[in-house]
């Protein structure tokens, strides 16, 4: 199974939960994660939130963030911006990269934002229906 991984989950790699279990095992459990170039910026954009959230120090951070790519492939604008408009009719624009790189690959999107569910063309797991699948 293949996923896009939005910038809400890769938070929750930041301390001990399911999520970072699933993200940590993927290999194990058959998931290929990716996830846009954006996502990782927006990381990188709000360490303050994620630190606080987290409770890791900027080093920590750093490491943890570094960590994050020998699990989520990180994937360039230029390999799949050929599905933006195509995103842009689905989704409002801060999330048009999670779609355009699902749309792209032929996949499904993990998140756990509520809206992302109100569209017909993209499947979206939220955290709680991975673990169900996965049954963890």
């Amino acid at each position: 199974m293949q996923l896009v991984v939005d910038t809400n989950v890769l938070v929750s790699f930041f301390r001990e939960n399911p999520v970072r279990f699933i993200i940590v095992n993927s290999d194990i459990l058959g998931i290929a994660l990716f996830t846009p170039e954006y996502a990782i910026n927006e990381l990188k954009n709000n360490e303050f939130d994620v630190l606080k959230y987290s409770k890791l120090n900027s080093k920590q951070f750093n490491k943890a963030l570094s960590e994050l790519s020998n699990f989520v492939k990180v994937i360039s604008k230029e390999s799949f911006k050929q599905f933006e408009s195509q995103a842009k009719q689905l989704i409002h624009n801060k999330d048009v990269p999670i779609f355009a790189l699902a749309l792209k690959l032929n996949c499904a999107i993990w998140s756990n934002e509520p809206g992302f569910k109100n569209q017909p063309s993209v499947k979206i797991f939220n955290t709680e229906d991975l673990r169900k699948l996965l049954n963890l």
